[in-house]
């Protein structure tokens, strides 16, 4: 009877500890050559965006998907652009400050992350615009330029706090109205070009 008692057990822990692994999403970033981007990604960042500057080309791999991110510069905004590994079309963002946020949003977003983080530091805030069922893409990046506070819209912010006592970089997606949606842990910069 002992002998099935720690069989089971040992089944448990293993299947409690794969369930955990499981949900852990981590991403990384690093920048790319423009020959790299997909093709059509560039051909919508080229067509319904004029006047840009300073464009830079990422790929961001997480544990269960590739994409592509195009930054840059429009009227002294800093913008990303989200695309799929065949080019199309995801999400559109730009960085904003706490101001910009409306008051009682942000005191829902700020209350989540003293509750759930210590010693949190909010390292970058990002309006974004996700790309919807049946929504055209001119009128989502319309959106995005426009800095429309439309119903549909998130907050992304990236932060670095202590997470089960460890200090780690995450990521959180909050609704227009400040409520949480998702979070995943971001991997360490990759430092691997620095010579000693």
């Amino acid at each position: 009877m002992m002998k099935y008692k720690n069989r089971i057990l040992l089944l448990f822990t293993i299947f409690v500890c794969f369930s955990c692994v499981a949900q852990t999403k981590i991403e990384r970033q690093h920048r790319i050559k423009k020959s790299q981007f997909p093709t059509n990604a560039i051909e919508t960042l080229t067509a319904n965006s004029s006047d840009i500057k300073r464009v830079k080309y990422y790929q961001e791999i997480d544990t269960t998907q590739k994409t592509f991110t195009a930054k840059f510069k429009k009227s002294r905004l800093f913008y990303e652009m989200d695309f799929t590994t065949t080019g199309v079309f995801k999400s559109a963002s730009f960085k904003i400050q706490a101001v910009d946020i409306p008051e009682d949003s942000y005191l829902k977003m700020s209350n989540y992350l003293s509750n759930n983080f210590e010693n949190v530091k909010v390292q970058k805030m990002l309006q974004v615009y996700l790309m919807q069922t049946g929504q055209r893409v001119e009128k989502v990046i319309k959106n995005t330029f426009q800095n429309l506070m439309i119903p549909n819209m998130n907050y992304k912010l990236l932060v670095r706090g202590k997470l089960n006592k460890k200090k780690t970089d995450i990521e959180i997606l909050f609704d227009a109205s400040g409520n949480f949606i998702d979070q995943k842990e971001l991997l360490p910069p990759n430092y691997d070009r620095i010579l000693y």
